[in-house]
């Protein structure tokens, strides 16, 4: 470092200590759990991918992505489809989060896989790359994403899943590339340059809220390509004086976050989303399950169910229904997606149409559940959660959730995970391709450790 920047850099010690961990996380040394969750959430993350097709919005992202050059790079659930690889990444990264069925880190609450995975399976075409190393660069991603959202004090105002993911993303595509200790720094310096994700798409439900995710993954390839290059970046960029603590989150204690990298490594405490309808719905939805398993009553013995949450709940998805909902939108509203599952028993992502948002069973029923602050004050916490549904009969039936189904502490089996995979490539695939192509992959992601090149998993996906 010269001297002239050395002046400018406050605190450049939790930087080295960052790389040092990137860099020094080995195969051999990872615990089995970690190995076997990484598995577990690629597959997860790439099938949900192909299912990402579904949504319109992937389309006119695609349809973008081809007017920025051409490539050899396949894309996720795209058969026949190539593109310039950044803009394979973006295109991954949007499907892989379109229908908000991706994993998340519930400690942290960051979606901590799509941007990551949307990246790195665009360089899986760049050079060869085995299954081991692809499952480091994974654990080592969800590590970085963690730290860059995780202990704070304050709610979002940035969107984590694009700002915290695109720095994790990056990591990993350095680990893929064999940067050393500088050209890390320099990558990681560069994507905090560019990091960007406003909650107001979450807000308003907008095609961006997925775009975002994309957005940060073509990023990710952006920052490594300019270091290959010979590009530096700001290197100050965890606590320096417009570092990434100081813009995009408030009130982490950074030194707890470098303690805490790999103790235990996160990729161990990540939460499966069962239904497509984002991590804020799934203790409602859990509970409703609870009840339908206690209790027998119909949809038309309801008069009134109130669900208590925290304020996170309340922001993420206590927002109203409308008639010209947009499917972000939609998926992110409870009165909408808990009436859906009290009438069908489940949430098909294909049912995010106008004509089911304008459905009037669903609409009279949405208007019967009132959402409730829980008197909590942790701005990020997700749970624990309660429900009461009033039945006309007088009767109150109660239910209450900490864990929700995919929760590392009430997790899916290995049949429900799997069986998830089946649906994804179900609905992203034409029948011929789908029964088969599940299986294969299903097989090879439980013996990634095996493949010596991972490429083989996008002659499944794409």
């Amino acid at each position: 470092m010269s001297e002239e920047l050395s002046k400018r850099v406050q605190n450049f010690e939790s930087v080295d200590a960052l790389a040092d961990f990137v860099l020094n996380v080995r195969y051999d040394d990872l615990p089995a759990d970690a190995i076997d969750a990484a598995k577990i959430f690629i597959m997860d993350s790439l099938a949900v991918g192909i299912a990402g097709t579904t949504y319109d919005a992937t389309d006119k992202a695609l349809a973008a992505a081809k007017s920025w050059g051409s490539g050899d790079t396949r894309v996720i659930g795209r058969p026949g489809i190539t593109l310039a690889r950044p803009a394979a990444a973006f295109v991954n990264g949007m499907q892989i989060h379109a229908l908000e069925w991706d994993g998340l880190h519930e400690p942290s609450v960051v979606i901590a896989l799509c941007v990551p995975l949307g990246a790195m399976v665009a360089e899986l075409e760049r050079q060869k790359v085995s299954g081991r190393d692809l499952i480091v660069a994974t654990v080592v991603a969800i590590e970085v994403a963690v730290f860059f959202g995780g202990d704070t004090s304050a709610g979002p105002r940035f969107f984590r899943p694009s700002c915290a993911g695109g720095m994790g993303a990056t990591a990993g595509m350095a680990r893929l590339r064999q940067f050393d200790k500088m050209g890390l720094i320099h990558a990681l310096g560069l994507a905090h340059a560019q990091t960007a994700g406003t909650m107001q798409a979450h807000w308003e439900g907008s095609m961006a809220l997925p775009m975002q995710i994309g957005n940060a993954a073509r990023m990710a390839h952006m920052a490594v390509d300019m270091v290959d290059a010979g590009m530096t970046g700001p290197v100050d960029f965890i606590d320096g004086r417009f570092g990434y603590f100081k813009l995009f989150e408030r009130g982490g204690d950074i030194d707890q976050l470098l303690a805490e990298l790999g103790r235990p490594f996160k990729i161990t405490e990540m939460a499966h989303k069962p239904y497509p309808a984002g991590r804020a719905t799934q203790s409602t939805l859990t509970m409703i399950n609870q009840l339908r398993a206690e209790h027998s009553f119909s949809v038309a013995d309801i008069e009134h169910l109130r669900v208590y949450v925290p304020p996170l709940i309340m922001f993420l998805v206590g927002r109203p229904t409308e008639t010209d909902m947009t499917p972000s939108y939609a998926r992110l509203c409870l009165r909408f997606v808990a009436p859906l599952m009290l009438i069908e028993g489940s949430i098909d992502p294909k049912r995010y149409i106008t004509q089911v948002f304008s459905d009037p069973t669903i609409r009279t029923l949405g208007e019967r559940i009132e959402i409730c602050a829980d008197g909590t004050t942790d701005e990020n916490a997700l749970g624990p959660q309660r429900m009461e549904l009033v039945l006309r009969s007088g009767e109150t039936l109660a239910a209450s959730c900490i864990d929700p189904l995919g929760s590392p502490a009430n997790p899916l089996s290995q049949q429900q995970r799997e069986d998830k995979v089946r649906l994804c490539f179900a609905l992203g695939f034409e029948q011929d391709l789908e029964k088969a192509s599940a299986e294969a992959f299903i097989e090879s992601c439980g013996r990634l450790q095996e493949l010596e090149d991972a490429r083989v998993l996008l002659t499944m996906v794409s």
